[in-house]
């Protein structure tokens, strides 16, 4: 067995102090073992302020925050899953058009030696419309958090489409240490069919970094993932943000890992855990450090092999 972890932390628009606090984590599960390490979606940044965004954000090869996080799995010879936001390649041509401030949302994976593993960019987009949901499952503050309470009329909250890019490609799982990790980030947690698809390339993992805002964290976040882990069979690790980036966006937390059979494993702070007064502050950082048994995997139930595919039409 192999030991990985999964770290929350709360992001602002501070790269810097995103870098010192995602160090801090990562050291911490090396300390404790893990080989294999998760950060939660956008661990780079968040911000309401697109433009500001897009200037803190960059290519994998001149990205600040990827730079930091690459000299440290060197030093300390462990693999991270990161999520950050990234410009398309110098030599790639811009799917939205030449001047666009769009970025992806990608998770890179840099290996022991501090080189990029793989990366892959979110494909499905949460534009949905949650009231009171908060950052709901894309990272993009309401304009107006407490409609609920206001005499005001609500104002339209920015959709993840309106400043993300979406990828293209379903990545085949990654192998590791701890074994096939298929890539998927936040709102992908939604699509059965994406998961089936990793689990049918091989993947043993699944990972879900993840930035859910309080409505839908308290409602689908934990059945969703535990969900995931039976139906394919798979551990499932979420790394989450948590607490408050800013004063209109607040974060749901619960880092959660699940068993094959569906067990919880690992868990982390959500907001309900801590304070009311404390739920408008960036919370703790943690991380929780878990031992993956791949034969959990291949002893459950075989089921890909009685999913009769041809018949579904």
């Amino acid at each position: 067995m192999v030991k990985a972890a999964a770290c929350q932390i709360t992001s602002t628009d501070d790269v810097d102090r995103n870098i010192r606090i995602s160090e801090e984590v990562i050291r911490g599960a090396s300390q404790d073992g893990a080989r294999v390490i998760f950060l939660p979606e956008a661990a780079d940044y968040l911000t309401g302020d697109a433009h500001k965004g897009y200037l803190m954000s960059g290519t994998l090869k001149d990205h600040k925050y990827v730079l930091a996080i690459r000299s440290l799995a060197k030093e300390l010879k462990v693999t991270i899953f990161a999520g950050i936001h990234e410009r398309p390649g110098e030599d790639e041509e811009n799917p939205d058009g030449e001047g666009s401030e769009k970025v992806f949302n990608t998770q890179v994976i840099i290996g022991q030696d501090g080189e990029i593993l793989d990366s892959y960019r979110k494909l499905h987009m949460c534009d949905l419309d949650v009231k009171n949901a908060s950052s709901a499952e894309s990272g993009i503050p309401n304009t107006n958090p407490s409609d609920e309470d206001s005499d005001e009329p609500p104002k339209e909250a920015p959709t993840e489409s309106s400043r993300i890019m979406s990828g293209n490609r379903l990545c085949d799982p990654l192998d590791t240490e701890i074994g096939k990790v298929g890539l998927a980030i936040c709102y992908d947690i939604r699509f059965q069919e994406m998961h089936l698809a990793l689990r049918r390339k091989g993947a043993q993992i699944i990972t879900f970094p993840s930035v859910f805002g309080p409505k839908t964290g308290k409602d689908h976040w934990y059945p969703l993932l535990k969900a995931i882990a039976i139906f394919n069979q798979v551990y499932v690790i979420a790394p989450a943000q948590a607490g408050a980036h800013a004063e209109d966006n607040i974060s749901w937390g619960e880092t959660l890992i699940f068993s094959p059979w569906g067990n919880e494993i690992g868990r982390l702070s959500s907001l309900v855990d801590i304070p009311a007064a404390d739920r408008v502050k960036p919370m703790k950082s943690e991380w929780v450090v878990v031992d993956i048994d791949l034969d959990e995997v291949h002893g459950s139930f075989k089921m890909l092999r009685t999913v009769r595919f041809a018949t579904y039409g």
